[in-house]
C-alpha cells in the first residue's frame, strides 16, 4: 500500500514541477486573464490534494519521513506560488519568495 501511495505522491509532484514550465510560458506578472484564472484553479487543486496527502504523512506511524518532508516542502512551494501570482504580497515578500525559489 505504501508503494502505491508513494507513486501517487510522485505523480502529484511531477504535475507540480510541470506547472513551473507552464508558468514560464503562459504567465506574466500583470496577467489577469484566462491563463491566470486557470493557474489559480490548478494551484488550488494541487494544494487541496497535497493537504490530503499531508494528513496521512503527518501521522506518527507513517514510516517514510523523507516522503513526508517532501510533501511538506512541495506544499510550501505551492503556497508561495499562490501568494506570488494571486495574492497581494508586498514587493519585499515577493522578492523573498523569488529568492527562495531560485536558490
Amino acid at each position: 500500500m505504501l508503494r502505491n501511495f508513494q507513486a501517487a505522491v510522485d505523480d502529484w509532484d511531477e504535475v507540480c514541477t510541470a506547472l513551473g514550465a507552464w508558468e514560464a510560458q503562459q504567465l506574466t506578472p500583470d496577467d489577469s486573464g484566462e491563463a491566470a484564472q486557470q493557474h489559480h484553479r490548478w494551484v488550488t487543486e494541487l494544494l487541496s490534494w497535497g493537504h490530503l496527502v499531508q494528513r496521512a504523512t503527518q501521522q506518527p506511524e507513517f514510516p517514510d519521513k523523507k516522503l513526508a518532508a517532501r510533501v511538506d516542502a512541495r506544499l510550501r512551494h505551492l503556497e508561495d506560488k499562490l501568494a506570488l501570482w494571486h495574492g497581494d504580497k508586498a514587493p519585499a515578500e515577493q522578492d523573498r519568495i523569488l529568492q527562495a525559489a531560485f536558490k
